[in-house]
């Protein structure tokens, strides 16, 4: 991180006038023609509980046809996103123009997810919703008419972090609730992965699980309330996954979840929170077309407050054991990097990192030349919208491709 944290009062001023700027930019983003499409439509899920001021939203973006096709029983691939700010500000709708890109070429319905966000909801409420969106959608898939068997991740910048660290604590998630104990509890269950120089680690659930979310005022007993629930929810998840076969005891049998991540395109993430800002600025090729000191730190102060949660792989994928990276992510990873982002380099690494991890992956990535971090999303209406299109129609295409695959 790049200073001392700001106070949280002075934070949440700050954070409460950008959000609002950001409305406005999104505004003016949405020229130059043709307009980006608003949602089909939008489901909420379920309150964690009495202290859950921050509802989660799912935002429905779906084909021509999907009323009549949903009547005559067929079911669409699914693109799950997460947007970006930084996990402090921005909205589900900011990526509507994607959005189009793969309803159109990829026939598929996109679900933007709006995840609470941060000072309110640090770390790791944002993935835990990321977590509670696959669980909604896999629990409605008939009804939403919903492939869940290719289910696709998508995000810009923190929604690009998401797009891993999601399928990364769901995976830990599901090992947790696959022990032989009768009740797992976050406070107990160990999930051993190896590192790099072959030494093995325990992740703690609890650990992992953390997050004072709300006000500082709220009762401790509560702050792991989030992890509970989707333990005790992934376990109810696959309990009722059972077959209708039985073994050879005649006792019936416990399967994973039906859902299937089959793909990642993340767009310029941030995958190391660890390493300080101000070494990203002085190793980036163009500095002064970096974020700016104040606006990165007061994200990272605002959704990673505590030091330690840094290292979690549920923050910096970069820093998650291969085999973790081998098991818990799908084999089709794409990544798009900016040349003059200061995230470039570590997700150069990461792409190398994700090679070689094992598990036969298909990482591919591309780096966008003379852009900075966000460009796709700039409020200038005379931008060039039409190369933005094209870029974001081959994504799509890799994404109808991997469909087909799957």
């Amino acid at each position: 991180m790049d200073q001392r944290p700001p106070s949280k009062a002075w934070m949440r001023v700050q954070i409460v006038i950008l959000r609002f700027l950001m409305r406005i930019g999104m505004v003016l983003h949405g020229y130059p023609p043709p307009i980006p499409p608003r949602p089909s439509f939008v489901r909420t899920l379920p309150r964690l509980d009495e202290f859950d001021s921050q509802r989660v939203k799912l935002y429905f973006y779906t084909p021509k046809r999907y009323a009549e096709q949903k009547r005559a029983g067929h079911r669409y691939p699914v693109v799950v996103n997460f947007h970006g700010g930084g996990f402090c500000i921005g909205r589900a709708t900011d990526d509507a123009r994607w959005a189009r890109a793969v309803v159109e070429d990829a026939d598929s319905v996109v679900v933007s997810v709006e995840y609470r966000l941060a000072p309110e909801a640090p770390f790791p409420a944002a993935v835990d919703d990321g977590v509670r969106a696959l669980q909604y959608l896999e629990d409605h898939a008939a009804e939403l008419a919903l492939d869940v068997s290719r289910v696709s991740l998508s995000g810009f910048s923190s929604g690009g972090n998401l797009a891993f660290t999601v399928p990364l604590r769901r995976h830990l998630l599901q090992q947790d609730s696959l022990q032989p104990s009768p009740s797992p509890t976050p406070s107990t269950t160990l999930t051993p992965y190896e590192t790099q120089d072959g030494s093995s680690i325990n992740l703690h659930l609890s650990t992992l699980s953390q997050h004072p979310a709300g006000s500082t005022s709220r009762p401790s007993a509560a702050r792991s309330q989030s992890a509970q629930h989707l333990l005790r929810q992934t376990t109810t998840t696959m309990t009722n996954n059972r077959s209708d076969n039985s073994n050879d005891n005649g006792q019936s049998q416990t399967h994973p979840s039906s859902l299937r991540i089959i793909s990642i395109i993340s767009w310029y993430p941030i995958v190391d929170y660890v390493l300080p800002r101000h070494i990203r600025r002085d190793r980036s090729v163009f500095p002064s077309k970096t974020l700016p000191k104040f606006m990165t730190t007061l994200f990272d102060h605002s959704y990673m407050p505590h030091e330690a949660s840094r290292h979690l792989p549920y923050a910096s994928p970069l820093l998650a054991p291969p085999s973790l990276l081998a098991d818990a992510l799908p084999k089709d990873i794409f990544l798009y990097v900016c040349e003059w982002d200061m995230l470039l380099h570590e997700g150069h690494e990461f792409v190398e990192k994700l090679k070689d991890c094992g598990g036969g992956k298909a990482v591919r990535s591309m780096m966008i030349e003379s852009q900075k971090h966000a460009w796709d999303k700039s409020v200038n209406p005379l931008r060039d919208q039409e190369s933005i299109d094209v870029l974001y129609r081959t994504a799509a295409e890799q994404l109808r491709v991997a469909n087909e695959r799957a």
